[in-house]
């Protein structure tokens, strides 16, 4: 025992209360005596104290985290948790130089056995800590409470305040209200209706077809699949911006720049309208120049809309003849483009004066027009939008009783056929056996539908999921992943920070694996920042099978 000790009146000491001179003496001789440096650590929360711990002199620190909850000082006993091998519930730190004399459990039960004042005065020693937490605690809630009740005063002066200013402006607008009441009215029904009526049937439809074509086809009925589930896709995302005419209105659709088949999309809307000529016995032809660029960078579902507007009213109105759906490069460069697209049928033709009015929402030639072939009048509203989104203008040409021609141009840059197309036949058979995949992703649901799909797709792929942050960056750490597919919003770190968490410190091939970023936000802005943060690709949600078969075989053929 540490001669210093000696010196100290321990008789102040709560272990020691009631206790003999001799019995404080004995205990003293037979405890350890150890000093702790400034910021040395007495106790670790989480692990059962090695001793019950006396202070001789210094202070200590209680600390939960990084926060100081109190200090304690000279006489102060603390670690009494470990004679029931409990775990201590803070960490106690040096503040300053510290004296200690440590009893160790068997020793403290030994000594305890011959004073039992000892075991008391540890009951003691905790019913007064208690005592003093829910003092403590009964001030601390008996303020907040005094806090609130004061907060909740001025509040309520604030709201009645704002209650009377409301008044008053409700009476305000109640005049601009009735006279905007009738058309809301209107067009709230208008798209109440759309959505029953054309969501229910489509979901059907849709739902249908990929059941379908999972099942044993023919070549022709595999070729017609496929061409009703990409028309439906456009459709779905046609009926999406008609139910939100004010996303239109407002112009806040953006459009995608990606490489797409644009003599592929031409002929699409001729196989889909085809059959709709048929029936009418009208002709419906495709006139793409040989110098229009099979591929370009633009949005193929916009332009594939705006060109299934136009044909299907040229149908409609066209009761013989033709429609001539034609491509033709007019101007620009072999690197750019600019292509004049038309539709001209053999149809009933547009009256000069009303050629201004068919591009107005819910607009028709004529009022007999809707009555005889129907139709809501959106779809030359929604096209014309869309072609100025292009940069271009939409326009007609018309003669009554001899047709009509619907014409824009748009320029788009030439874009080589991406590898995957080249490689399609042999990507078909790729082995994806045992290949390992890290999904980073939140949300249980998405990853139910990320994990479903992919195993569906690629049989015995092996995907594993990092739930948040810290899980991708420790998995990412410890294994090896052909792809990691990231969100971007997560519970704790994003995707931008996870991404440079795996190029600026992982090395080999953990840290050059490809990296697709999975968001529903591909913004051009959003999409560069992907890219600034060192992943390789994007895929936007709600995805789709081909999307995901394409980042797949980027990564892994």
């Amino acid at each position: 025992m540490n001669q210093s000790t000696t010196k100290t009146d321990w008789s102040k000491c709560s272990l020691f209360q009631h206790c003999s001179q001799a019995v404080i003496d004995e205990v003293v001789a037979k405890a350890s005596a150890k000093v702790y440096p400034k910021g040395g650590v007495l106790i670790e929360k989480g692990q059962v104290p090695p001793a019950l711990f006396v202070i001789e002199d210094g202070k200590v620190g209680i600390y939960i985290e990084d926060i100081l909850l109190a200090e304690l000082g000279a006489m102060a006993v603390m670690g009494e948790s470990f004679l029931a091998h409990g775990v201590a519930t803070a960490t106690i730190v040096a503040a300053s130089e510290v004296k200690t004399i440590q009893i160790p459990r068997q020793l403290f039960t030994e000594l305890a056995e011959k004073y039992p004042q000892l075991i008391f005065n540890i009951f003691t020693i905790n019913f007064e800590r208690l005592r003093s937490s829910n003092d403590a605690a009964l001030r601390e809630a008996r303020a907040r409470e005094q806090k609130l009740e004061e907060q909740v005063k001025e509040r309520t002066r604030e709201l009645n305040a704002a209650l009377e200013e409301l008044q008053v402006t409700n009476q305000e607008l109640t005049t601009t209200r009735d006279n905007l009441i009738e058309t809301q009215k209107f067009r709230d029904q208008f798209l109440a209706n759309m959505s029953h009526e054309i969501r229910t049937p489509m979901n059907a439809i849709v739902g249908l077809t990929n059941l379908l074509i999972n099942s044993p086809l023919n070549p022709l009925q595999e070729k017609y699949l496929h061409v009703i589930k990409k028309s439906g896709a456009n459709l779905l995302v046609i009926i999406n911006d008609i139910l939100d005419l004010a996303k239109l209105e407002a112009g806040k659709m953006e459009l995608e720049a990606v490489p797409f088949p644009l003599v592929t999309a031409i002929q699409n809307v001729h196989t889909i309208l085809n059959l709709k000529a048929e029936e009418k016995g009208i002709t419906l032809v495709e006139s793409i120049d040989a110098n229009v660029p099979f591929y370009v960078v633009g949005d193929e579902t916009r332009i594939t809309q705006v060109l299934m507007n136009l044909t299907g009213n040229a149908i409609k109105f066209t009761e013989k003849g033709k429609v001539t759906i034609g491509a033709k490069v007019t101007a620009g460069t072999d690197d750019e483009p600019e292509i004049t697209f038309s539709v001209r049928d053999t149809g009933i033709g547009i009256p000069p004066d009303r050629l201004d009015k068919i591009f107005e929402s819910f607009g028709q030639a004529s009022s007999d027009t809707t009555r005889k072939y129907g139709g809501t009048g959106l779809g030359l509203t929604i096209s014309k939008q869309l072609v100025e989104m292009h940069g271009g203008q939409l326009e007609v040409k018309s003669k009554v009783g001899e047709g009509s021609v619907f014409f824009f141009t748009v320029k788009y840059k030439r874009a080589e056929p991406p590898s995957d197309a080249i490689r399609e036949s042999s990507q078909a058979g790729i082995d994806m056996s045992g290949k390992r995949i890290l999904l980073v992703e939140d949300n249980e649901f998405n990853q139910m539908v990320a994990v479903d799909t992919l195993q569906e797709l690629f049989p015995g792929i092996v995907v594993e999921v990092a739930s948040n942050g810290k899980e991708a960056m420790q998995m990412a750490a410890d294994f090896d992943y052909g792809l990691v597919f990231m969100d971007i919003h997560l519970p704790d770190f994003d995707g931008f920070e996870i991404t440079q968490y795996i190029r600026n410190k992982l090395t080999g091939p953990r840290q050059a694996v490809r990296i697709c970023a999975m968001t529903a936000s591909v913004t051009k802005e959003k999409i560069d920042e992907c890219y600034v943060a060192g992943m390789n690709d994007y895929l936007m949600k709600p995805f789709t099978h081909e999307g995901l078969k394409e980042r797949i075989y980027r990564a892994f053929a």
